[in-house]
């Protein structure tokens, strides 16, 4: 059964003419199944018109996948940005056709400050008739910058069937051409996205000599190791006997790595290493899966509905 809702913009059209949106759940054969096997998809459609009176597409969603990229939480709740301090942010492409904002400045500005700022540049940047440079790009135009836990989240505007690839929902940030990297101070430059974790392989491997002093370790593969990366040694996959983090300092070959450990001051591990033991690559992991921002059938009807009004010419 369709639902109908009724939308406004109550800060710009305060006395403008109200729109309806209808959102509903339909029974379609979509193109391209081979077996002919009909889909629920919901749907979200509008008789209103954009900016210049042009129509505005019914949206039909199946998938729940909304990419995003996660800050590291470990800065505070409050920030003094200095002029000219920016990013690059590209949403469902790849960084070099992303778009350069630079953060309103000043000191002690709260974290939801700055991610309302964020949110309004990127949206700005795809308005009908504002002269950005994604217009009517619905990627940017719908997206959502929060600020929880200490962590700014940018979601992607739009809904996809996969992470990564062609046709992806995702969030990558770069440095800027030019001025201050905002990276740093607002704790993207050690970020979680929804991207990475999807592409994402356990790198694991075993011990294939015992180890019982120095820096080497040999090994089945050092395949997708590199130095720098910190590694994990188990005496056994349980990690009920021993464990020891240290730090790739060197690729030797094919089936060795040297190391030194976490401190940098030693070279020899705590325990002896029998053969198979395990090596585990440690990654940034903010969960085992990437998990869109939309979980519900609630979550995906107002992102539909956002999707449209955003569109919608209140002005009219």
């Amino acid at each position: 059964m369709a639902v109908s809702v009724t939308v406004r913009d109550i800060v710009n059209f305060p006395g403008g003419t109200a729109k309806t949106v209808s959102v509903d759940v339909l029974q379609i054969v979509p193109k391209g199944t081979s077996e002919g096997d009909e889909q629920w998809v919901a749907t979200a459609s509008t008789t209103a018109t954009a900016s210049g009176g042009g129509a505005i597409q019914s949206i039909f969603k199946t998938d729940l996948k909304r990419g995003f990229i996660k800050s590291s939480g470990l800065k505070g709740g409050s920030f003094n940005i200095a002029a000219s301090t920016g990013m690059v942010i590209a949403i469902d492409q790849a960084i070099g056709l992303g778009v350069t904002i630079t953060l309103a400045t000043g000191n002690n500005i709260l974290g939801v400050d700055v991610a309302q700022d964020i949110e309004t540049k990127l949206q700005s940047q795809a308005v009908i008739g504002g002269g950005g440079a994604k217009i009517g790009n619905l990627s940017y135009l719908n997206c959502q910058v929060r600020f929880i836990n200490n962590k700014f989240i940018i979601e992607s505007g739009t809904v996809a069937n996969t992470f990564t690839g062609t046709g992806k929902s995702s969030v990558v940030v770069g440095a800027p051409p030019s001025g201050t990297d905002a990276r740093t101070l607002l704790g993207f430059d050690v970020p979680t996205s929804s991207e990475t974790l999807a592409g994402r392989q356990l790198v694991e491997t075993d011990i294939t000599a015992t180890y019982t002093a120095g820096d080497v370790l040999t090994m089945t593969s050092t395949a997708n190791l590199a130095t720098g990366d910190p590694i994990m040694v188990y005496t056994n996959s349980l990690v009920s006997s021993f464990s020891q983090a240290v730090v790739v300092s060197g690729v030797l070959s094919s089936s060795q790595v040297r190391f030194v450990t976490a401190s940098g001051l030693g070279t020899n591990l705590s325990a002896t290493l029998p053969i198979g033991s395990v090596v585990r690559k440690m990654e940034h992991v903010d969960q085992a899966d990437p998990v869109s921002a939309i979980t519900t059938v609630d979550q995906l009807y107002r992102f539909a509905l956002d999707s449209l009004i955003n569109q919608i010419n209140f002005g009219a």
